[in-house]
């Protein structure tokens, strides 16, 4: 059979004009990138070794003294928690954080701590600066330089919050400086093994605990970490982290939050009652987690020296 060649050329010109519109659709049909997918790209970020430096851990052993606190919501949401603490007319303490809003483009952020969690990671990776850069540099210099209005130096691609944020606060701060305040602030910070650091932060008012948070900090670096696991969430903290899991089966935050809360009502510090993960129970189908949380003990060690400098103050 012989096949002209009018017939071959309009058969080509059939099939490229189909593969054509094949591809047309293809690229029509190719969806957008999803919200998973992205915070896919944010997890991949985070677990990449930063070559920016920030130093997150506190200073070892015990700060106490009168508490000044203000927060305040700003740009879309963001809400802003500035902590200072006066010991004889002194400063002796300066902490600033920042919770993402609750409506936060990225899920994956949304009503998320910046100083200890993964936040730090994927800024420093868009922009070349972590969040948290600027905010510890700026603490500093309050500290060192005794006082927390004014200019300060900050790392350049960090700054907004710093400047849109913090030092607004403190300027609303700074009068309640000039007076003692109503509050006690009791803290207590102290190295524990394999790369922890154990943070518990008191406030009384009236000779009553009004708050009680403990959380455990990851080293500086994934070298000073022991277990290979958690090497990637160094300079984060349990409680902040978004990814970091809890091997008791019941997230870490939950399990501080319901201290606070429990304390807060008993006014006692050592007694865990009823709190989840203080047992092991062996079946994690039947009663929700299987082990003991090892920051209950790590708690409790740091809990007695914190309640017995606060006794010896007549404060508690």
């Amino acid at each position: 059979m012989i096949i002209s060649k009018s017939k071959v050329s309009k058969g080509l010109i059939i099939a490229s004009l189909v593969a054509a519109l094949a591809g047309c659709s293809a690229k029509e049909a190719a969806p957008a990138p999803k919200e998973a997918d992205v915070t896919a790209q944010a997890t991949q970020t985070v677990n990449k070794v930063t070559d920016l430096n920030w130093d997150i851990q506190p200073k070892s052993g015990i700060i106490k003294g009168d508490y000044y606190k203000i927060e305040e919501r700003f740009r879309q949401g963001h809400l802003g928690t500035l902590e200072v603490v006066k010991n004889e007319d002194k400063i002796v303490h300066v902490e600033f954080n920042e919770l993402t809003r609750p409506n936060y483009y990225l899920r994956y952020y949304q009503n998320v701590p910046k100083r200890m969690s993964e936040y730090n990671f994927t800024m420093g990776e868009k922009k070349g600066a972590a969040w948290v850069q600027s905010v510890v540099q700026v603490e500093k210099q309050m500290v060192e330089e005794q006082r927390i209005t004014g200019e300060f130096d900050v790392v350049s691609g960090a700054s907004n919050s710093i400047n849109q944020s913090m030092v607004p606060l403190a300027e609303k701060l700074q009068p309640s400086l000039s007076k003692p305040s109503e509050e006690k602030y009791y803290s207590i910070a102290e190295k524990f093994e394999g790369g922890l650091t154990g943070v518990l932060k008191v406030v009384l008012r009236d000779k009553k605990i009004v708050s009680v948070r403990y959380d455990e900090i990851f080293a500086n670096s994934p070298d000073e970490i022991a277990d290979e696991n958690l090497k990637k969430f160094y300079r984060q903290s349990k409680y902040e982290s978004v990814e970091y899991e809890e091997p008791s089966r019941i997230g870490f935050n939950v399990q501080m939050d319901a201290l606070n809360a429990k304390v807060v009502e008993t006014q006692n510090m050592l007694d865990l009652t009823g709190l989840p993960a203080i047992e092991n129970t062996g079946d994690y189908g039947k009663s929700g987690y299987t082990e003991r949380n090892t920051a209950w003990d790590n708690y409790l060690n740091l809990a007695e020296k914190l309640l017995e400098e606060m006794k010896k103050d007549g404060n508690f």
